[in-house]
């Protein structure tokens, strides 16, 4: 049996969600980083917001490619099973599947209470899937009050009906390593960076039927524990102070089996510790009474009873600037930022371990090494075009330049498959930009470049696609003529984004060509022209902008 203090401390972040006026009467958490095929659950925390309820009919309908495994309630009494059964929706022409939840028993739900349904997920191979929720609270079978919510990722076009979008990631197929804490595992990492103004610790971990705390921020000199990292019994993220004292945070719920990736920003120069997850900030310390990061460190240690934690891609970093490049580098083995820098990396594999924590006087007991199924993958290389009369000129940069063998330029015209182009050594150098040029033989039809980066290893990592085509990327932008209406004179101005060929021409609205203004190479950036309308009837007229991408009109009015 759940304590009634553990249900209120879970809780408690998530009842400043609520609006008193019911319009946020529950609250969904899903997770961010799924892997294809894998399990999941989502958490719907709700309470007996309308006292008069004696049951809510909770409506799920799943996309074809997502899968109910299983769904609990758990309660301040507990957890049970709940069996859903199928019936059909007339408002919204589906048939869902239902789960009634009786709301008489007063020790399990009053007004001021939580509770939450957990669903368990499988999803079949598929990119992305949704799972809409549809809620009644009853009183004698009558309708008293819906679940609402007014955030804007879960509502729909029909009321009360809302839809939770799932993405998922296909794990890299060469997998490195994360480090499996199992009863009594543990790792120590010293914070041994007194000469730092800003250090970030930042790694993944997934739960595995593990309710404990899996991390402490330990003052080594006077061994006394500053900060406990913990997934109490309800899955939400607990942040207790070494004074026992819960600390206010934002809900976070940990489903099972899924990777979250979290960050400790300490900074000395304000004096405060802002613990982020999946790149949100979900609480912040401020007036903290101990930076010396000599006298920190980082204990991780399985204390559960059963249940084992994973941990991949263990990162301190120095920030110098800005901290955003924390969240736009998470999921990548290579890290690139211009105001931060690596101070040290852990990717777990066996010579780390042996070598590198030995080394920073850290201390480790009996981890085990796993293959990772981490959202992590090796960067891939920023692609663009520029546009020559002839030629395409494809560029790139970046990707993960200590591994990289060589590069393939790719290009598919229209529907067809990829055919390769160019091809150029890798040099390891961070930085360093290529570029190959592919003939343009202006095809109607719209063009696909991108490039695939070929490691050492033999895995293959590609690029984006670029699109070029009619209307498919914009390399001109054009203004309304000024003045307009005009008389007799008036200039067009527009703005090519690149070097290109141009023509402007006049035309009426029977579409009869007046003048051509320019027909010629210009260089990126704005241009004026002026037009003299003396000899023309007033009316309505076309001025037109065509290059080999785009072709854009705009009308304007000469009034005599």
């Amino acid at each position: 049996m759940f304590g009634l203090l553990k249900i209120f401390l879970a809780f408690a972040a998530v009842n400043l969600l609520f609006a008193s006026d019911l319009q946020n009467n529950f609250k969904i958490f899903s997770p961010e980083f799924i892997p294809s095929g894998g399990r999941f659950e989502i958490s719907v925390i709700t309470s007996k917001v309308f006292p008069e309820s004696d049951r809510l009919d909770l409506y799920l309908i799943p996309d074809p490619t997502l899968m109910i495994n299983k769904i609990e309630l758990w309660t301040v009494e507990g957890k049970s099973n709940i069996q859903s059964s199928a019936r059909f929706l007339e408002n919204f022409s589906v048939t869902a599947q239902i789960i009634q939840i009786d709301l008489t028993d007063s020790a399990s739900f009053t007004s001021n209470s939580f509770f939450q349904i957990v669903v368990q997920l499988t999803s079949n191979p598929a990119t992305a899937n949704k799972l809409k929720i549809y809620g009644e609270f009853l009183e004698t079978e009558n309708v008293v009050g819906y679940l609402v919510s007014s955030d804007n990722n879960l509502v729909t076009n029909r009321s009360n009906l809302y839809s939770l979008s799932f993405e998922y990631y296909e794990k890299y197929p060469v997998a490195g390593n994360a480090a499996l804490f199992h009863q009594n595992s543990y790792l120590n990492l010293p914070l041994d960076y007194e000469d730092k103004d800003v250090l970030a610790a930042e790694f993944w971990i997934r739960l595995e039927d593990f309710n404990s705390t899996f991390l402490k921020l330990i003052n080594l000199e006077s061994s006394r524990t500053e900060y406990y990292l913990s997934r109490n019994e309800n899955q939400m993220l607990m942040i207790t102070s070494g004074e026992n004292n819960f600390l206010e945070i934002k809900p976070v719920f940990f489903s099972s089996e899924v990777w979250y990736h979290l960050i400790l920003v300490i900074n000395k120069t304000n004096s405060e510790i802002s613990f982020i997850c999946n790149g949100e900030e979900i609480t912040k310390i401020e007036n903290v009474n101990f930076f010396d990061f000599g006298n920190l460190g980082m204990h991780f240690q399985n204390e559960g009873t059963h249940g084992n934690f994973v941990i991949d891609q263990l990162r301190l970093v120095e920030i110098k600037g800005s901290a955003s490049g924390l969240n736009t580098n998470r999921n990548y083995s290579e890290y690139s930022d211009d105001s931060s820098s690596v101070l040290l990396q852990f990717n777990f594999l066996e010579d780390e371990l042996n070598s590198s924590l030995n080394r920073r006087e850290s201390s480790h007991q009996e981890l085990r090494l796993i293959k990772s199924d981490a959202p992590i993958f090796p960067r891939s290389p920023e692609v663009s075009v520029n546009l020559s009369s002839n030629f395409f000129e494809v560029e790139w940069s970046g990707g993960d330049v200590k591994n990289a063998s060589y590069y393939v330029l790719e290009k598919a015209v229209g529907n067809s498959e990829f055919i390769q182009v160019g091809r150029l050594t890798a040099e390891d150098e961070q930085g360093k930009k290529y570029s190959l040029l592919s003939e343009n033989n202006n095809l109607p039809e719209i063009i696909y470049f991108r490039i695939k980066q070929v490691n050492k290893d033999g895995t293959k990592v590609y690029s984006d696609a670029v699109k070029i085509g009619q209307g498919i990327i914009e390399d001109v932008i054009i203004g309304q003529n000024y003045p307009n209406p005009f008389n007799p004179t008036t200039l067009i101005e527009f703005e090519l984004l690149q070097d290109t060929d141009i023509e402007l021409k006049i035309f009426n609205l029977a579409g009869n060509e007046i003048i051509m203004l320019h027909n010629g190479f210009l260089n990126k950036g704005i241009h004026q022209f002026k037009f003299d309308a003396t000899g023309l009837p007033s009316g309505i007229y076309l001025y037109q902008v065509t290059t080999p991408l785009n072709t854009q009109t705009q009308k304007m009015i000469l009034a005599k």
